[in-house]
Formats: structure tokens, C-alpha cells, sequence
């Protein structure tokens, strides 16, 4: 028996006691982590406390019976063996990732620890792993090294659990758990080597004070449990906003298919009342209606910024072609507030860009109406500048300048947020629930731009965006046939007449059905009609059609599966049927989406009377529509 070595032992009983009752003193929150760290303490102490007792048993002067020496180390060995249990445990509640493996491999390691408290107590018959001679020697067996095997699979299954989630893990906290695991190894080896000098559990206790010291003070600890509790809060602050977001895009979504009808059957009233009284109420409901429209549009583009499912998708683009489109839609509000409007396009800017010109668009079109809203004499102007950044690249830049009431300077860092409108003035006289600057800010974002306003009170206000584009190449160029049919849009009378033609509306709604009946009327086109996937499939058995318009959403059967299964009937391949979703789906990429599902073209709700038209004119066969 070595005195010295003990006395190192007994020193280290008595420090783990000391921390142990400052643990339970100093920390408030019992958590599964802090159970899991006391029971390790614990288990070290008592395997300290049966390791002295051990060896003290074995001195004659003590006790002649061979019995107590054989009990005490044998639980010595057992607890060797569930401090490594203890640590593997501690391990897995300090990273907190739970898995159905783990709920198996919790059985076998019951059986396990059973199977080896077993073996100890086969072994004081049989003398396999240890025994106690008659001079009170103890002395190993031909199976010794059993007893290091349970501790050496437990601890290093922590240590392979504590470096396959290293990334949830800081540097303070993989130093702390691994150095336990490799002082308490080297013990083990130590043990093996030189079996009769008694530190393991001297060692043991020393890798447990280096995890409390690290990782578990309580002021450490206060700080883990407030940043856990942070990251809590955070995911719930994220659900929260993306229920928040889904309600939004849920309501715009539904309030837009009223909204159709509602826009579509003003639209059949100005087509045909002769009345100058009615025509008057029917341009003020357009004009309501059309704004109530843009509202929910934004609202649905700021849901699905919000929710991560707005993408933006750079294509070639005519920068002049973009700008006109922006002036055609405000040009009529402006002249109705009495303000002059300028749109204009720099000569450096290069004719064709790649980007994403239905954002860039939009980001006109908010800042161009945010400054018509709060301008009510002078003149509102965009202006499309760029800096060339190299030989394929320039820095866009978008100016929106007005003579309107101005911003005072302390809001303007405010103007950019959410459902915000800066300063009382701009909340009365205003309209919108103001989201357009903030859908700004969010798409300039994330095209990696970059967004300020200058502004001064009664002076008017300057919005300048700044955005990276490429210039197009050769073979990206695109050519003028979209611009000039552009132009032609605004024509009075159906784009065409095709009295030969047979169209086949199919949506579950009826007043939607009887409104693109009404919208196709004047182009004299022969239309049926049905309200499901189902009937329509049973009308194509018996007739043809040159163009199907098809709603998306329908119960029993959607849009898309009715498209497919239709092309599967024979008389529909040899009519060559043209399929037009009709759906509320605006989102970035809907079209591509559809016409990949296999649609030949898309109309997006509310449905436009021309761009129903013309989707319709470009399905047909030529030989049916009239000169």
C-alpha cells in the first residue's frame, strides 16, 4: 500500500465533495445538463472513496478476511466503469441533440452495465479479473483486462459524440470535454502499466474540476442557459413572423379571387355601357379596385420576402423598354393630381442589361407612386443613370426626385421600415399601408444594392437606388417585337376575331367562368363551359377544342392533373389543344413553373380582358382568326 498515493486520493474526495455542495449551492436551474455533471461528480467521488477503502482494506492490521477487500474493489471497478456511463450521458445532455439511436443504444447500455456487475460478482468465486491472495496481496487475473472496457467504451463513445457535433460546440467547450476524456485514458493506461500506483481516480477528479472551472461556473453556465434561452426566443420570433407572413400571402391570395370578379365585371361594364353616369362610377370602382389590388400585391410580395420565397431571376432585358412600361402605369395618376411626370434613360446606360427587370420594375413603379402620393404640385421625375464598373459590369443607378411635402431629417432613417409612414402629415394625407419603401429596401437588398433618400420639409425628396447589373453580350441580345406589340396594347376593340375558333373554360367558380366568357365575347370565339377537371375530361371524349382555359385550384382534381390526363385523349393530340393556366399564382418564376408542368401559356388573376386576348390569339391557328 502506498500512503503517499492515497493521501492524494483522500485530497481529491475532499475537494469533489467541496465542489459538489458549491454546484448545488450556486446553481438555480436544475437542468437534465446539471443532473447529468453532478451525477459524473458524484460517481468520481465515490469511485475516489472505494479506491482508498480498497486499498486500505487490504492492509492485515485492518481486517484477515479476504472477503471486504474483494467487495470494495469490486465496486471501485464498477464504478470505474459508470463514471465513463456518466461522462457519455453528461456529453450527450450538454450538446442536447436527441436521436432514436440513442433510445436504442440507452437499452443496450443497461444490459451492458447488468452484464458487467455480473462478471464482478462471477469474479469473487472464480478470480478471473482480480483475487485476493493469503498474504492479503491482490493480485490480476487472466481476464484483468476486463475491467478497463466498459470505461474506455463509454468515454470514448462521448468523446466521438462530442467531435461528430463539434459544430455546436465553441473552442472552450471541445477543449473541456476532451481533455477529460484524455487524462482520464491516459489514467486508464497508466493503471495497466503500473498497477500499483493508485492516481485513476486522483486524475479523474482533476478532468472533472477542469469541466467545472471551463463549462459549468455558475456565471458560465447563467450565460449558456440566457443565450439557449435567446436562440429559444429567436426561433419562436421566426415562427412567429412566418405565421405572421403566411397569414398575409394566405388573406391577399384569397381576397384577389373576389377581386377578379369584381375587376373583371367593371371592366365588361365600361366595354359596354353608353351611359357617360355609369361609365363614371364604373372608372371609379377600376380605379379602387386597382389599387386595392396593388395593395395586396405588395402585401403578398412582403410575406414572400419575409418567408424566403421571393427569388430573384436575372434575364436579358431592355432597360428603355422597362422605363416606358413604368411611365405608361403612372402617367394617369400623375395627370390626374395636375403633376408632370419625366422619365428618362441615360446615354451611357447600356441598351440590353441581365437582371431581374420584373423587380427593377417594381422598384420603380413603388418609388415613382410613393412620390406621386405625397407630391401634389410641381413635377415627379425618374431618371436611370449608370457608372461602369468594368468591361461587363455597370453600377445602375435609379433616381426618383419629386417637388412634393418632404421628409423631415430625424424620420428619414424610419421611411424604410415596415407599415411605417413618416410623420403624422404623410399618415393623414396618405394611402397604403406603407409597405412600398420597405419592399424597396428589401429588393434593392437583395440584389446587393444599396438605397438612400435625401429630403428636406415643403422642399421635395430624392430616392436614389443603386444596383449592380450586367451588361448583356451578343448572345443575349433580344429583339424589338415585344416593344412594338407593347405599343399596341392600348387599341380599342378585340386584338382579333376568329368565329371558327371553339374555346373551353374550365373553373369551379361560376361567376369567374361567365366573366371570361364575357371578356372573350367581342373576339367571337365559340366557348363552352365546365366546372371541374372531371367534366372536362368527359366533354373532350366527345368534342374538340383549339384552347382550354383551365383554373388551378379546383377541388377533387386541380388544373395540372386535369392538363395531363386531357393530353392523354386521343381526339385532344390530333386537335393539338392549347392549355392556359388561369391561376392567382404571381410569384417570381410562375410562368416558367407552368409551362414546364407542361401549359402552354399563363394568366395570372385578376384576369385582364387584352391579356386574355392575347394569350388566347397566340394559341390559335392562323386560318382561324380573321383578317
Amino acid at each position: 500500500m502506498n500512503e503517499y498515493n492515497i493521501s492524494y486520493e483522500i485530497a481529491s474526495a475532499f475537494f469533489i465533495s467541496i465542489s459538489i455542495a458549491v454546484l448545488l449551492w450556486t446553481h438555480r436551474k436544475r437542468t437534465e445538463r446539471f443532473k447529468r455533471f453532478l451525477i459524473l461528480e458524484i460517481s468520481v467521488l465515490f469511485g475516489l472513496i472505494f479506491d482508498v477503502l480498497g486499498a486500505v482494506s487490504l492492509d492485515a492490521s485492518v481486517s484477515s478476511s479476504k472477503t471486504l477487500p474483494v467487495v470494495l474493489n469490486s465496486l471501485y471497478f464498477f464504478v470505474a466503469g459508470y463514471v465513463g456511463l456518466a461522462y457519455m450521458k453528461y456529453t450527450i445532455a450538454f450538446i442536447g441533440v436527441k436521436t432514436r439511436f440513442q433510445k436504442v443504444m440507452k437499452i443496450f447500455h443497461i444490459l451492458f452495465v447488468i452484464a458487467y456487475a455480473a462478471l464482478l460478482v462471477i469474479n469473487a468465486k472464480t478470480g478471473w479479473i482480480f483475487y485476493i491472495d493469503d498474504e492479503m496481496r491482490y493480485l490480476a487475473g487472466p481476464f484483468h483486462f476486463i475491467i478497463y472496457i466498459p470505461a474506455a467504451y463509454f468515454i470514448t463513445g462521448g468523446f466521438f459524440f462530442v467531435i461528430a457535433h463539434r459544430k455546436n460546440l465553441g473552442i472552450r467547450e471541445m477543449l473541456s470535454l476532451s481533455g477529460f476524456v484524455f487524462i482520464i485514458l491516459g489514467t486508464m493506461i497508466q493503471a495497466l502499466i503500473i498497477p500499483n500506483v493508485l492516481l485513476t481516480f486522483f486524475f479523474g477528479s482533476l478532468a472533472v474540476t477542469i469541466i467545472l472551472v471551463f463549462v459549468e461556473t455558475p456565471d458560465y453556465a447563467y450565460l449558456q442557459e440566457a443565450l439557449a434561452e435567446l436562440d429559444s426566443a429567436k426561433i419562436e420570433a421566426e415562427k412567429a413572423k412566418n405565421v405572421k407572413s403566411e397569414f398575409l400571402s394566405f388573406v391577399s391570395r384569397e381576397l384577389k379571387t373576389p377581386m377578379n370578379t369584381v375587376l373583371g365585371m367593371d371592366e365588361m361594364i365600361l366595354r359596354e355601357s353608353r351611359d357617360e353616369y355609369i361609365s363614371g362610377y364604373a372608372r371609379d370602382i377600376a380605379t379602387a379596385g386597382n389599387n386595392l389590388m396593388e395593395t395586396l400585391n405588395k402585401i403578398l410580395d412582403y410575406s414572400d420576402i419575409e418567408t424566403g420565397k421571393l427569388e430573384i431571376v436575372n434575364a436579358p432585358y431592355k432597360i428603355a423598354t422597362v422605363v416606358r412600361e413604368v411611365y405608361k402605369t403612372v402617367v394617369f395618376k400623375s395627370e390626374e393630381k395636375g403633376l408632370k411626370i419625366g422619365c428618362d434613360v441615360g446615354s451611357l446606360v447600356p441598351e440590353v442589361l441581365v437582371g431581374d427587370c420584373v423587380r427593377i420594375r417594381q422598384i420603380m413603379l413603388n418609388l415613382l407612386t410613393n412620390a406621386i402620393k405625397y407630391t401634389h404640385s410641381g413635377s415627379v421625375n425618374l431618371y436611370v443613370g449608370s457608372t461602369e464598373v468594368d468591361d461587363n459590369n455597370i453600377m445602375m443607378e435609379i433616381r426618383v426626385s419629386d417637388t412634393g411635402i418632404g421628409i423631415e431629417e430625424e424620420d428619414l432613417e424610419k421611411i424604410f421600415g415596415t407599415f411605417d409612414r413618416a410623420g403624422d402629415i404623410h399618415s393623414r394625407s396618405g394611402e397604403g399601408v406603407g409597405l412600398g419603401l420597405s419592399i424597396v429596401a428589401k429588393l434593392t437588398d437583395m440584389m446587393n444594392g444599396e438605397i438612400k433618400a435625401e429630403s428636406a420639409p415643403g422642399k421635395g425628396s430624392v430616392f436614389i437606388v443603386k444596383i449592380p447589373q450586367k451588361i448583356a453580350e451578343e448572345s443575349d441580345l433580344i429583339d424589338n417585337t415585344s416593344d412594338e406589340a407593347s405599343k399596341e396594347t392600348d387599341a380599342a376593340g378585340p386584338l382579333f376575331k376568329a368565329p371558327g375558333a371553339k374555346v373551353l373554360i374550365v373553373d369551379d367558380n361560376d361567376i369567374n367562368r361567365v366573366l371570361e366568357a364575357m371578356l372573350l365575347k367581342e373576339t367571337e370565339v365559340q366557348i363552352a363551359q365546365v366546372g371541374s377537371g372531371e367534366e372536362m375530361l368527359a366533354e373532350l371524349m366527345g368534342t374538340s377544342y383549339d384552347v382550354i382555359l383551365l383554373d388551378h385550384i379546383m377541388p377533387d382534381m386541380d388544373g395540372v392533373e386535369a392538363m395531363k390526363r386531357a393530353k392523354q385523349i386521343e381526339r385532344v393530340k390530333n386537335a393539338s389543344t392549347a392549355f392556359i393556366a388561369i391561376t392567382a399564382n404571381t410569384l417570381p418564376g410562375a410562368r416558367e413553373e407552368y409551362l414546364r408542368q407542361g401549359f402552354d401559356d399563363f394568366v395570372s388573376k385578376p384576369v385582364n380582358g387584352r391579356r386574355l386576348e392575347e394569350a388566347v390569339m397566340k394559341q390559335l391557328n392562323a386560318s382561324l382568326i380573321l383578317d
